[in-house]
Parts: structure tokens; C-alpha cells; sequence
């Protein structure tokens, strides 16, 4: 007799809980009308309260130019810039390894971040 391979319940924090009363539906139902879920829901911020979100972005395109400027300085404009008798500046354009470590490493995140998103998807949905 071959056995039956049960699938164990779905433990997702987003399904609704489940009442242990069968005959009673209505103790899945909180007081705003809508199921209780094993996750809070969102809270929503009053009208009142101002949104900052438009400033991380802001925020999030700056310190990307800003990096993107530097490194560019640093890889390619240093070489073909004279001696500035400005320590930083002459180390940047004699250097040869820390201009190129910046960039390769974004290589490494950007793989990082992608095989991290991978396994939070098989987290979430095994």
C-alpha cells in the first residue's frame, strides 16, 4: 500500500486565523468588520501627519550620484588630472587598488541582494 503524502497546514502570517469554535464564525471577525489575521495590519498614519517618504528617495538618488560621481573621479578623471599637492587627491590618482574595490564589490552585492530575495522567497512560500 503506497502512503499518501499529507501536506502539513500553511503556517503564512497572512492567512486568516482560524477559530477553534466551528459553529461560531464570527470571533474570525475583529471590531473594524475585517478577519483577524496572525500579522497586525498596516497602520495608517493620520491626514495630519506629514509623508517623508518622497525624501528618502530624494535622499536614495543623491547618494547615488554622489557615489557614482566619486567613483568616477577616482577610476577615471584622477589619471589624466596633474599633481594637485592635495594628499587625498594625489593618493586617489596613485592608488590602484581601493578605486576599484567600490565598483567590483556592487558586482558581490548586487548578487547578494538577489540570492537574499531568492531565499526570503522560498521562506515565505514553503
Amino acid at each position: 500500500m503506497h502512503a499518501q503524502h499529507r501536506r502539513r497546514p500553511s503556517k503564512s502570517i497572512l492567512l486568516p486565523r482560524l477559530s477553534t469554535n466551528t459553529t461560531n464564525n464570527t470571533s474570525n471577525i475583529n471590531s473594524n468588520g475585517q478577519p483577524n489575521y496572525a500579522r497586525r495590519m498596516t497602520i495608517h498614519l493620520p491626514e495630519s501627519t506629514p509623508d517623508t517618504t518622497y525624501l528618502y528617495g530624494y535622499a536614495l538618488l543623491i547618494s547615488t550620484f554622489v557615489m557614482f560621481m566619486a567613483s568616477f573621479y577616482s577610476i577615471i578623471i584622477s589619471q589624466y588630472m596633474p599633481d594637485t599637492n592635495i594628499k587625498v587627491l594625489d593618493w586617489i590618482k596613485y592608488d590602484d587598488y581601493y578605486c576599484l574595490l567600490i565598483p567590483i564589490s556592487a558586482l558581490v552585492f548586487f548578487y547578494w541582494i538577489m540570492w537574499n530575495w531568492m531565499g526570503m522567497k522560498f521562506f515565505r512560500h514553503n
